[in-house]
């Protein structure tokens, strides 16, 4: 009895040494990476940002020199990078022991929206991205039919009932690689959305119905009219099933 008693007291014994050596590790280890300087951050670097500055992606994420590592959220600066306008996602990763790098996708200037002497700049999803009073170099095509009201940077354009097929329109263009071949984009007829290309052809697209089909035809006729070299004035596809193309001759 003696024995097993004097047994148990070692193993209690050694379970609470184990305890307190633990405790001191963790201790020391939160030491090492609290108090001092070794875990202080001394490089942010910044990825595939090409709109916006160093500096103001920096500022918005809320990181700076000198906080330590395990101090920063990741989530917080994301969140907070995201509701910048020309941001569309930030993903922060820590490098240790000293080391932040922040991953940016920006959105992509598309088309541009007279507005009261301006040009609201706005992506291929409708989030308008900026309102400056000049075009830029940078040819865009230009809307025009839109009802804009209190227009801020960041806002989405394309929501609400009876929008999302401008949303589809401007979309399914850039992936078609139509928009770059649109001076104009005029949408203020509902039963006939009118473009002018840079070469001066003007669409006659119809209403914004089958609207990946229409503008995957029109790809089509494109592509035939410059493997063919036929010189058109005017495309009609609101004239029934059967598009039309009105030559020069």
């Amino acid at each position: 009895m003696k024995k097993n008693s004097k047994h148990r007291k070692n193993i209690r014994r050694k379970r609470v040494l184990k305890f307190l050596l633990l405790i001191l590790i963790l201790t020391l280890i939160y030491l090492f990476a609290f108090k001092t300087n070794f875990f202080h951050i001394d490089s942010i670097k910044i990825m595939g940002n090409d709109k916006m500055s160093y500096d103001e992606i920096l500022k918005a994420s809320t990181y700076i020199k000198g906080e330590n590592i395990f101090n920063i959220s990741k989530k917080k600066g994301q969140n907070s990078l995201e509701k910048l306008p020309y941001i569309k996602k930030a993903e922060v990763k820590r490098r240790l022991p000293r080391s932040i790098i922040i991953q940016i996708v920006e959105r992509e200037e598309v088309a541009i929206i007279p507005y009261i002497g301006a040009f609201v700049y706005i992506d291929e999803e409708g989030y308008i991205l900026s309102i400056d009073e000049n075009k830029g170099e940078v040819e865009l095509p230009q809307i025009f039919g839109i009802e804009l009201i209190d227009v801020i940077p960041g806002e989405k354009l394309f929501s609400g009932d009876g929008k999302e097929a401008y949303r589809e329109f401007i979309a399914f263009s850039k992936e078609k690689g139509l928009l770059p071949l649109m001076k104009y984009i005029n949408f203020s007829d509902n039963n006939n959305t009118m473009i002018e290309l840079i070469d001066g052809i003007k669409v006659a697209f119809g209403p914004l119905d089958n609207v990946k089909y229409k503008l995957s035809f029109l790809s089509k006729i494109l592509e035939d009219m410059d493997n063919k070299e036929i010189h058109a004035k005017q495309i009609l596809l609101n004239k029934g099933d059967n598009p039309i193309v009105v030559t020069d001759d």
